[in-house]
């Protein structure tokens, strides 16, 4: 391999996005050693996911780049809403990230040689293109959502036929409508689809941005690569995808491990006492409910929650930030002391991994997902925006490990029934059964034979020789 190659990583710095990509990174240094990575994020971002102090253990062909957020020092505490945050780092993104590819060839002394980014990073097309070199885009939520991107037009018209003019309705006439003419989305519903996409009248930086993705990323990049398992994910939607592609490759869920790795032997590192607080639990008798770190049901939801904890008197380990704690039942925590725990984190991954887990309660963010999956744990599935809904159907009606709350809002009886039946009940046993098969599966996708491994290699390749 050359030693002239240089590869820029642009990242996402919201949500779960950027630890997908960071972890690709460190795949692709280690195995591409003779190619250099420029790892450019927020400073905010990078503090998280690549500390200070932990910098120096980095891959000697890895460094870190800060790059602006868009936030004027002033208007850092005054800008609260995350949505903001979004739409100040896009407007500045083009810019600072330049500025950031400029510093990194610099330092390195190398041109740029291909762009891996996240894929909502698309102004990635213009830099590549402007330098005549690769775009490899990585897809970090679920196929089916990178389908509805690229068939957001035909969505847009079937809207028009369902609503009469083409708006969003609020009357739910085509909340049902079908996306059966999509190649893999037989079992999705238009009310499933992030309403930043399909709400033609934001005209916000973000949502122009979701609504561009799947033009610009057939148009222009050199591969995409998805963070998924071929084995698991339909064939229709796969062969669809890549007939719109130069080329995709499906690398692997590349957060979550399967088989997750062994619980610790010991629990220094458990702050919060969690894995020794299940391990006087009955096994699959705990639910353990966590939303993510931006999701959160309204006050009434998590109240009713609480109530339904309470009623059920279902043991129960619940992650949720102290602010929030106000919302729950008074004198909740302790009635509840003998059966329940509240936590401001959990170590999730061993969490969803012990024994004692009999249920996750979900936000289905797409890492959320496959982390219960590699546990072998079931879910009741709560879904708020992005690729939720997508998710909740998923897991639903399509693989039956889970159920979604009834009527898409938490109440103290929806949440009762949805607890029994998966913990209690007979539907229960089956949708334990089939996240076991599911898990399997997927064990053998990860392992050295599976087509992951393989899309992986063509990855090397096409960063090493561009």
């Amino acid at each position: 391999m050359s030693s002239e190659k240089h590869v820029a990583i642009l990242a996402f710095p919201f949500g779960s996005h950027p630890w997908p990509l960071a972890n690709l990174l460190l795949r692709l240094a280690t195995v591409a050693s003779d190619v250099h990575f420029s790892f450019l994020n927020s400073a905010k971002s990078n503090g998280v996911i690549f500390p200070l102090p932990s910098r120096a253990e980095l891959p000697s062909n890895v460094r870190v780049y800060d790059v602006s957020d868009g936030l004027q020092d002033g208007h850092r505490e005054a800008t609260k809403h995350p949505r903001e945050h979004v739409e100040l780092f896009l407007k500045a993104a083009p810019e600072s990230f330049g500025a950031a590819v400029d510093a990194a060839e610099q330092d390195v002394k190398k041109k740029v040689s291909c762009f891996l980014t996240d894929a909502l990073v698309i102004f990635a097309s213009e830099m590549a293109e402007k330098m005549q070199v690769p775009w490899v885009a990585l897809w970090v939520p679920a196929p089916p959502c990178l389908a509805a991107h690229v068939y957001i037009d035909v969505i847009s018209e079937l809207r028009r036929e369902s609503s009469g003019d083409g708006t969003s309705t609020d009357d739910g006439n085509d909340d049902d409508k079908s996306l059966d003419v999509i190649p893999g989305l037989s079992m999705m519903r238009t009310s499933d689809l992030p309403k930043q996409l399909i709400d033609d009248q934001d005209t916000s930086r973000s949502a122009c941005m979701l609504r561009e993705v799947g033009h610009v990323l057939p148009r222009g990049t050199t591969a995409v690569v998805m963070n998924s398992y071929a084995e698991v994910t339909q064939t229709p939607l796969i062969a669809d995808l890549k007939s719109k592609f130069k080329m995709l490759l499906q690398v692997g869920y590349l957060t979550v491990s399967f088989p997750p790795p062994p619980l610790p032997s010991s629990y220094a590192s458990d702050t919060t006492g969690c894995l020794t607080w299940l391990d006087v639990r009955d096994p699959r008798s705990v639910a353990y409910i966590c939303f993510g770190t931006v999701a959160m049901p309204s006050p009434s939801e998590i109240s009713a929650l609480g109530e339904a904890l309470e009623s059920t008197k279902i043991p129960f380990l619940w992650s949720i930030k102290e602010h929030v704690m106000a919302y729950l039942p008074k004198g909740l925590q302790e009635r509840t002391r003998a059966y329940g725990k509240f936590v401001p984190w959990a170590p999730q991954g061993q969490v969803l991994s012990h024994p004692a887990c009999g249920v996750y309660v979900t936000h289905c963010g797409y890492n959320s997902v496959f982390e219960s999956v590699a546990g072998g744990v079931p879910m009741v599935c709560k879904p708020f925006w992005a690729d939720n809904m997508m998710n909740g159907r998923m897991i639903e009606e399509v693989w039956g490990i889970g159920v979604k709350v009834e009527g898409g809002t938490i109440t103290k009886s929806g949440m009762e029934k949805a607890l029994e039946v998966v913990l209690r009940g007979e539907d229960g046993k089956e949708m334990r059964k089939k996240v076991g098969e599911l898990r399997e599966r997927l064990v053998e996708a990860a392992g050295p034979d599976g087509s992951a491994e393989a899309d992986f290699k063509v990855l090397v390749e096409l960063i090493s020789t561009s």
